[in-house]
């Protein structure tokens, strides 16, 4: 070969080079334009959980570990008709992709009923609150207090699932920007009440943790009725015949439920697995449940922002693979786990280079010596989170990026596998104690240390059958509409 040829060849090579970083760079730029206002409205949302909790504390430190177990064992019954709905935006950015956009209207609408149709389940756990928390072996001084936060809770339970399907609109045709601004005015609804129904203000009686309730149960319904009034704007009608989708179709329907079943029982899996974890801490004692809820509470709002980037790498993903090819929709893939690993690697340098600042916000509360010996443990806990929050970030984005090319089936068994894995281990190998020394501190955080080390293990194996699932590539082929 000549020189002159070799120059071309190596000019074209380098040009290919910068092409590819120029492409990958767009990439990352798509997916942090639709990222950015969802990792805000998710951020929204744990920060009004953290100081749910925080003020909690500071209020009183039962309530914050009942608010947590309440909190948990709501998730778990309604994660499942979310979940289903949360499949809403996944399948319109198919309809978008495939340019069958006046199909979603009609579409949307059976998410609608579907969230509906769960008002006299929700009804029937209310009436059931103090029963089901009896059941898990709570203690007795806690019980009351679970039972109100979950039966208030419940109220909004249908509002929550109705706003899920919703947003599912605005993320899948790409919108985000509104479900950011409708979190942002919802979360400033919620942390007002909270301040006023928890504390009390003027003719406003303190009511506790059943104020930290009835304010979700408000922004649940804010946001429910925000999407509700945006998506009757004309423009929306002429596009995509939201008005005029008005009505039951039960081919639609069916199309829901097998792409979001799955999701809703994976959803399901995790959050329950996750409860037994917290109910069977606080079965150990009130001390390493606060705990747990104090190193939690940082976890989340590390975390929850992070659903922001998978919703938008489902979104990115089930729009490309229809409109641009699998290669597209794989280089969305990883531009989302750049953002992921990035944004998840500040929390980590946080978790083991500051706990001690982290955890001085509970030092605000009553000095109790349960309160303090409960910050003390916590500290040691966030060493756990930064064990597992990068396969954290990497399971997640994963997850949606299955997901929003339709193989939700695979991500439901996989959880189910990992969950059902750590908890097996976690139970049989338990640490066994004997009588005399079960109720002292330092059994406790022997038991303690124990299911967190399951947690970690939990999610290593998720974030393993996620990564193998990907590579193997089989997601490329699948679609949804």
């Amino acid at each position: 070969m000549s020189g002159k040829q070799l120059s071309v060849s190596s000019d074209t090579e380098s040009h290919r080079d910068s092409s590819a970083d120029e492409s990958f760079l767009r990439c990352v730029l798509e997916v942090w334009r639709v990222a950015l206002p969802l990792m805000v409205s998710a951020g929204t949302f744990s920060l009004v959980l953290f100081a749910d909790r925080t003020l909690l504390l500071w209020h009183d430190g039962e309530s914050m570990s009942a608010s947590m177990a309440g909190g948990n064992f709501f998730w778990v019954l309604v994660c499942l008709p979310v979940g289903i709905a949360s499949m809403t935006g996944a399948i319109v950015s198919q309809y978008v992709g495939s340019h069958q956009h006046r199909k979603i209207g009609r579409f949307l609408w059976q998410s609608v009923w579907l969230s509906l149709l769960t008002t006299p389940v929700f009804v029937g756990v209310a009436f059931m609150a103090h029963t089901l928390f009896a059941a898990t072996g709570q203690p007795e001084h806690l019980l009351e207090l679970e039972a109100t936060y979950l039966r208030l809770l419940m109220i909004g339970a249908v509002g929550l699932v109705l706003e899920s399907a919703l947003s599912g609109f605005f993320s899948g045709t790409e919108r985000t920007r509104v479900i950011m601004w409708v979190s942002l005015a919802s979360g400033v609804v919620n942390l007002l009440l909270d301040v006023i129904l928890i504390f009390g203000a003027g003719p406003i009686p303190s009511f506790g943790i059943a104020g930290a309730a009835i304010g979700s149960v408000i922004a649940f319904w804010t946001k429910a009725v925000c999407y509700g009034v945006l998506l009757l704007k004309p423009r929306y009608e002429s596009l995509y015949r939201i008005r005029g989708g008005f009505g039951v179709d039960l081919k639609l329907g069916r199309k829901l439920l097998f792409f979001g079943f799955p999701t809703g029982l994976m959803y399901l899996t995790e959050s329950g697995g996750f409860t037994v974890m917290v109910l069977r801490i606080g079965s150990i004692g009130d001390v390493p449940l606060r705990a747990t809820t104090m190193a939690i509470n940082f976890n989340m709002v590390a975390f929850i922002p992070l659903v922001g980037v998978s919703i938008a790498v489902s979104v990115l993903v089930g729009r490309h693979l229809l409109e641009s090819g699998a290669q597209r929709a794989v280089k969305s893939v990883y531009a989302g786990l750049l953002i992921g690993c990035v944004y998840s690697t500040i929390w980590l340098v946080a978790y083991l280079a500051i706990p001690d600042a982290m955890m001085s916000l509970y030092q605000l509360s009553e000095n109790a010596e349960e309160s303090i010996a409960a910050i003390d443990i916590a500290k040691t806990l966030l060493s756990f989170v930064a064990v597992y929050v990068l396969l954290d970030s990497v399971q997640l984005i994963l997850a949606g990026a299955l997901r929003g090319a339709g193989d939700t089936w695979f991500v439901l068994v996989s959880g189910l596998l990992a969950s059902t894995l750590a908890l097996v281990v976690g139970f049989t190998l338990e640490p066994q104690v004997s009588l005399e020394t079960q109720n002292s501190l330092e059994t406790q955080q022997q038991t303690l240390f124990w299911w967190w080390w399951m947690l970690t293990l939990w999610i290593w194996l998720l974030a393993t059958f996620m990564t193998a699932r990907f590579l193997q590539g089989r997601w490329k082929c699948m679609r949804m509409v």
